[in-house]
């Protein structure tokens, strides 16, 4: 098998040599100009409201709405879900990367977020689930590890990534 490396940014692929890459917004580019215009437009109607209602809300509401405000826009725009896998390795996160050798991977399955998070059929007792997941996105990929653990990551394309992945272990 030769080893390609897909490079995925803003739900497009492409493909170089020997890894992958995909890049998630923690909100869809619609979802999050609706948030950030609703912020903005409440955080101007606390101004106004300011000037010219008819009970005087204190300006120092303002300066708050727009520093909480402002750091959600800002935070919801620096967040992104990256996932690579590089050599024998996977790693995934928002700020801190988990990585997972291979040696670790037991099993995967693709398929429906709603679905396969919970790797069916393994139990809920003593295992510890971990999800990556962003918004808008239907499909990824559960994987057992070793240690009784399951990572679920959303992708835009599930398929190449399992296709790297080390093949199932059997005992």
């Amino acid at each position: 098998m030769q080893n390609l490396q897909y490079i995925s940014y803003r739900r497009r692929t492409y493909t170089c040599v020997n890894k992958f890459e995909e890049v998630q917004d923690l909100l869809p580019r619609n979802a999050f100009m609706m948030m950030a215009i609703i912020l903005i437009a409440t955080d101007a109607f606390i101004l106004l409201w300011y000037f010219v209602g008819p009970e005087s809300i204190p300006l120092w509401m303002f300066g708050v709405t727009t520093v909480i405000f402002g750091a959600v826009i800002i935070i919801c725009w620096m967040v992104k879900l990256r996932i690579r896998i590089e050599e024998n390795t996977i790693s995934v996160g928002f700020l801190k990367q988990l990585v997972i050798p291979f040696e670790e991977v037991i099993d995967h399955k693709t398929g429906d977020i709603g679905i396969i998070r919970n790797y069916s059929g393994w139990g809920i007792k003593k295992v510890s689930f971990k999800n990556y997941i962003c918004v808008g996105y239907d499909d990824g990929v559960s994987m057992k590890l070793t240690g009784r653990r399951v990572v679920t990551v959303s992708l835009s394309d599930p398929e190449v990534f399992a296709s790297l992945l080390p093949e199932k272990k059997t005992d």
